[in-house]
């Protein structure tokens, strides 16, 4: 069963909540929903309470639906921290209006949006280490009609999870690629070589080894070659160039930590 955790109602507003789920049970069965205040009278979370909400939501891979009403800099702090690693989606905080007297409303509402996740979890999540998406975007030369991938997982609704489900079917066909002995593996435009079938080895720190609320397992990580024997050069997120012979390798992980 997946988890969400909708996060961000102030204290008095959750407490409303928390009694009119004694009297419903508006999510039955599909979603464990684990409700995280936020620290005082404004809606959302504060910069201190993201850590927490990054642990929790590693319990189980959770999605976080976040309340607005922070202040821009404490927004992108939340995306900065969060979308990252786990699935996260905005709740505007008009929905705060239905509180009292339009629970069901609001329940709805939020169930809309779980329904919508599951579809997401279905065709767009990665379920295993060969995903798409776990590929690094600052390192992998993608196709320019396929660029956008990453940023395509990232969004809500309906016809955005649709066409992030297209995007990553076309990725596949664009970089899913013939490589050595029949065999094939993901390959960008300057024929770098990213191989998810290596020897595990070395424990990314916490939270890395989450990705769009996937992990990782122990000691995953992309083996980069030249597919043409050629030197090669790849990008890792520190904005640090490593370069490599044409017969050797470099190890990166999903968010571009290279491993020396």
């Amino acid at each position: 069963m997946p988890t969400a955790i909708i996060a961000g109602l102030p204290p008095d507003t959750d407490r409303r909540v928390q009694a009119a789920l004694k009297e419903t049970s508006p999510f039955p069965g599909a979603w464990e929903v684990i409700w995280m205040r936020s620290n005082n009278r404004m809606p959302g979370l504060a910069p201190s309470q993201l850590d927490d909400a990054r642990r929790t939501a590693s319990a189980n891979g959770a999605h976080l639906l976040i309340l607005r009403g922070r202040g821009k800099h404490e927004e992108n702090l939340v995306v900065t921290e969060m979308t990252p690693y786990f699935r996260m989606r905005w709740l505007e905080h008009t929905l705060l209006k239905l509180i009292p007297h339009s629970m069901d409303q609001f329940f709805e509402e939020i169930s809309r949006f779980l329904s919508e996740e599951l579809e997401w979890i279905d065709t767009v999540k990665p379920h295993d280490e060969s995903c798409c998406l776990l590929l690094p975007e600052c390192a992998f030369s993608a196709e320019a009609d396929v660029r956008h991938l990453w940023n395509a997982a990232t969004e809500a609704g309906v016809e955005r999870i649709r066409l992030a489900a297209r995007a990553s079917e076309r990725f596949r066909f664009k970089h899913w690629l013939p490589h050595k002995n029949g065999s094939r593996g993901w390959i960008d435009r300057y024929d770098r070589v990213f191989d998810h079938r290596g020897a595990r080895h070395g424990i990314a720190p916490f939270p890395r080894a989450w990705k769009f609320s996937y992990q990782v397992v122990p000691g995953f990580h992309f083996d980069v070659t030249s597919r043409i024997s050629r030197e090669f050069q790849v990008h890792a997120s520190n904005g640090r160039r490593h370069d490599a012979p044409g017969l050797g390798h470099i190890n990166i992980d999903p968010h571009g930590h290279v491993r020396i």
